[in-house]
Protein backbone atom coordinates (compact mmCIF):
# COMPACT_ATOMS: atom_id res chain seq x y z
CA UNK A 1 0.00 0.00 0.00
CA UNK A 2 2.96 2.29 0.80
CA UNK A 3 4.66 1.70 -2.54
CA UNK A 4 1.05 2.91 -4.12
CA UNK A 5 1.20 6.18 -2.23
CA UNK A 6 4.51 6.87 -3.44
CA UNK A 7 4.53 6.13 -7.05
CA UNK A 8 4.53 9.33 -9.47
CA UNK A 9 1.35 8.36 -11.06
CA UNK A 10 -0.43 8.94 -7.77
CA UNK A 11 1.56 12.03 -7.09
CA UNK A 12 0.82 13.43 -10.11
CA UNK A 13 -3.00 12.79 -9.93
CA UNK A 14 -2.17 15.19 -6.36
CA UNK A 15 -0.87 17.68 -7.43
CA UNK A 16 -2.07 18.08 -11.03
CA UNK A 17 -4.35 21.29 -10.91
CA UNK A 18 -8.31 20.67 -11.58
CA UNK A 19 -8.31 22.52 -14.93
CA UNK A 20 -12.18 23.06 -14.60
CA UNK A 21 -11.98 25.84 -12.23
CA UNK A 22 -9.68 27.65 -14.87
CA UNK A 23 -12.03 26.91 -18.04
CA UNK A 24 -15.30 28.36 -15.69
CA UNK A 25 -14.27 32.19 -14.43
CA UNK A 26 -17.01 31.52 -12.23
CA UNK A 27 -19.82 30.36 -13.90
CA UNK A 28 -21.78 27.39 -13.61
CA UNK A 29 -19.36 24.38 -15.18
CA UNK A 30 -20.58 20.34 -15.20
CA UNK A 31 -18.21 17.70 -16.30
CA UNK A 32 -19.65 15.44 -19.02
CA UNK A 33 -18.80 13.26 -22.16
CA UNK A 34 -20.03 14.99 -25.28
CA UNK A 35 -21.41 12.19 -27.34
CA UNK A 36 -21.57 14.33 -30.51
CA UNK A 37 -24.02 16.40 -32.82
CA UNK A 38 -27.16 15.30 -34.72
CA UNK A 39 -29.25 17.17 -37.37
CA UNK A 40 -32.85 17.12 -36.53
CA UNK A 41 -35.62 17.99 -39.15
CA UNK A 42 -38.04 18.91 -36.59
CA UNK A 43 -38.73 19.47 -32.92
CA UNK A 44 -40.48 16.19 -32.56
CA UNK A 45 -39.79 13.99 -29.86
CA UNK A 46 -39.04 11.25 -32.37
CA UNK A 47 -36.14 12.54 -34.05
CA UNK A 48 -34.99 13.77 -30.86
CA UNK A 49 -34.82 9.98 -29.29
CA UNK A 50 -33.63 8.77 -32.97
CA UNK A 51 -30.61 10.88 -32.87
CA UNK A 52 -29.97 10.13 -29.18
CA UNK A 53 -30.04 6.39 -29.83
CA UNK A 54 -27.40 6.86 -32.97
CA UNK A 55 -24.76 8.99 -31.01
CA UNK A 56 -25.36 6.57 -27.81
CA UNK A 57 -24.54 3.35 -30.22
CA UNK A 58 -20.99 5.06 -31.05
CA UNK A 59 -20.74 6.47 -27.06
CA UNK A 60 -18.21 3.82 -25.54
CA UNK A 61 -15.22 5.18 -27.96
CA UNK A 62 -16.41 9.00 -26.98
CA UNK A 63 -16.56 8.55 -23.13
CA UNK A 64 -13.10 8.07 -22.75
CA UNK A 65 -12.65 12.00 -23.03
CA UNK A 66 -13.96 14.73 -20.39
CA UNK A 67 -15.34 17.80 -21.21
CA UNK A 68 -16.88 20.63 -19.54
CA UNK A 69 -20.26 22.31 -20.65
CA UNK A 70 -20.05 26.09 -18.85
CA UNK A 71 -23.68 28.25 -18.56
CA UNK A 72 -22.82 31.67 -19.27
CA UNK A 73 -25.14 34.22 -18.77
CA UNK A 74 -25.53 34.30 -22.82
CA UNK A 75 -24.28 31.24 -24.34
CA UNK A 76 -23.34 27.70 -23.63
CA UNK A 77 -20.16 26.36 -24.16
CA UNK A 78 -18.48 23.03 -24.51
CA UNK A 79 -14.67 22.69 -24.03
CA UNK A 80 -12.58 19.50 -24.06
CA UNK A 81 -10.72 19.27 -20.25
CA UNK A 82 -7.83 18.38 -21.24
CA UNK A 83 -7.17 21.12 -23.47
CA UNK A 84 -9.35 23.42 -22.78
CA UNK A 85 -10.34 24.04 -27.05
CA UNK A 86 -13.96 25.04 -27.10
CA UNK A 87 -15.47 22.76 -29.35
CA UNK A 88 -19.06 24.42 -29.61
CA UNK A 89 -20.27 27.93 -28.81
CA UNK A 90 -24.49 28.13 -28.98
CA UNK A 91 -26.00 31.36 -28.04
CA UNK A 92 -29.56 30.94 -25.79
CA UNK A 93 -31.94 32.79 -28.09
CA UNK A 94 -30.65 29.92 -30.38
CA UNK A 95 -31.64 27.17 -27.96
CA UNK A 96 -34.65 25.65 -28.92
CA UNK A 97 -34.98 23.06 -26.17
CA UNK A 98 -33.05 21.43 -23.30
CA UNK A 99 -33.84 18.54 -20.93
CA UNK A 100 -32.77 15.49 -19.39
CA UNK A 101 -33.75 12.12 -21.29
CA UNK A 102 -36.69 9.87 -19.44
CA UNK A 103 -35.44 6.46 -20.92
CA UNK A 104 -31.84 7.42 -20.68
CA UNK A 105 -32.13 9.75 -17.29
CA UNK A 106 -28.17 10.06 -17.67
CA UNK A 107 -28.18 11.70 -20.94
CA UNK A 108 -29.19 15.30 -21.32
CA UNK A 109 -29.71 17.53 -24.48
CA UNK A 110 -30.65 20.33 -25.72
CA UNK A 111 -31.58 21.23 -29.53
CA UNK A 112 -30.49 24.70 -31.16
CA UNK A 113 -30.37 26.51 -34.54
CA UNK A 114 -27.16 28.39 -35.37
CA UNK A 115 -27.32 31.02 -37.96
CA UNK A 116 -28.03 29.64 -41.41
CA UNK A 117 -28.72 26.01 -40.65
CA UNK A 118 -31.10 23.15 -39.47
CA UNK A 119 -31.87 22.02 -35.93
CA UNK A 120 -28.87 20.25 -34.38
CA UNK A 121 -29.52 17.25 -31.41
CA UNK A 122 -26.62 18.15 -28.94
CA UNK A 123 -26.10 14.84 -26.48
CA UNK A 124 -24.23 14.62 -23.46
CA UNK A 125 -23.18 11.29 -21.27
CA UNK A 126 -23.49 12.31 -17.39
CA UNK A 127 -22.18 10.10 -15.11
CA UNK A 128 -25.24 10.56 -12.30
CA UNK A 129 -28.64 11.00 -12.83
CA UNK A 130 -28.26 13.95 -10.63
CA UNK A 131 -26.08 15.89 -12.81
CA UNK A 132 -28.69 15.53 -16.17
CA UNK A 133 -31.60 17.04 -13.88
CA UNK A 134 -28.67 20.13 -12.45
CA UNK A 135 -27.93 20.56 -16.25
CA UNK A 136 -31.70 21.09 -17.57
CA UNK A 137 -32.41 23.35 -14.33
CA UNK A 138 -29.49 25.56 -14.75
CA UNK A 139 -29.72 26.22 -18.26
CA UNK A 140 -33.70 27.09 -17.30
CA UNK A 141 -32.32 29.48 -14.94
CA UNK A 142 -30.10 31.26 -17.33
CA UNK A 143 -33.04 31.19 -19.88
CA UNK A 144 -34.86 33.06 -16.72
CA UNK A 145 -32.15 35.69 -16.17
CA UNK A 146 -31.82 36.31 -19.73
CA UNK A 147 -35.46 36.89 -20.16
CA UNK A 148 -35.39 39.01 -17.49
CA UNK A 149 -32.63 41.03 -18.64
CA UNK A 150 -34.23 41.60 -22.12
CA UNK A 151 -37.43 43.05 -20.46
CA UNK A 152 -35.86 45.16 -17.58
CA UNK A 153 -33.70 46.46 -21.21
CA UNK A 154 -37.15 46.87 -23.11
CA UNK A 155 -38.44 48.62 -20.17
CA UNK A 156 -35.36 51.12 -19.56
CA UNK A 157 -35.26 52.03 -23.19
CA UNK A 158 -35.95 55.65 -24.03
CA UNK A 159 -39.44 55.86 -26.29
CA UNK A 160 -38.64 56.74 -29.61
CA UNK A 161 -38.50 60.20 -30.75
CA UNK A 162 -38.81 62.07 -33.75
CA UNK A 163 -41.65 60.19 -36.07
CA UNK A 164 -44.94 59.35 -34.50
CA UNK A 165 -47.54 57.08 -35.73
CA UNK A 166 -49.80 60.36 -37.23
CA UNK A 167 -46.54 62.06 -38.88
CA UNK A 168 -46.32 61.42 -42.43
CA UNK A 169 -43.18 61.14 -44.26
CA UNK A 170 -42.51 62.66 -47.67
CA UNK A 171 -40.76 60.80 -49.99
CA UNK A 172 -41.19 62.66 -53.23
CA UNK A 173 -38.70 62.41 -55.95
CA UNK A 174 -36.67 65.57 -54.45
CA UNK A 175 -36.79 64.50 -51.07
CA UNK A 176 -35.89 60.62 -51.86
CA UNK A 177 -32.55 62.32 -53.23
CA UNK A 178 -31.63 62.69 -49.62
CA UNK A 179 -32.10 59.44 -48.80
CA UNK A 180 -28.45 57.04 -49.33
CA UNK A 181 -29.62 53.10 -50.34
CA UNK A 182 -27.36 50.64 -50.89
CA UNK A 183 -26.43 50.47 -54.78
CA UNK A 184 -27.77 46.98 -55.00
CA UNK A 185 -31.59 47.96 -53.59
CA UNK A 186 -31.30 50.59 -56.42
CA UNK A 187 -31.46 48.22 -58.95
Amino acid sequence: MQALKNSPAALRRHFQRDRTESLSHGDPIFKVHYLGTKKIFSLDLEQAEDAIDRLLDGAPGKLSKDHALVVRPRYVEVKELSTGRQLTKTYLHDIAYCASHTAHPNVFLYICRQPGQQLQCRVFWCSRVERAKDMTACLANSFQRALNDWQDGCATLPKAEGIAKNDEIDITPAAAKGLTLPASLGK
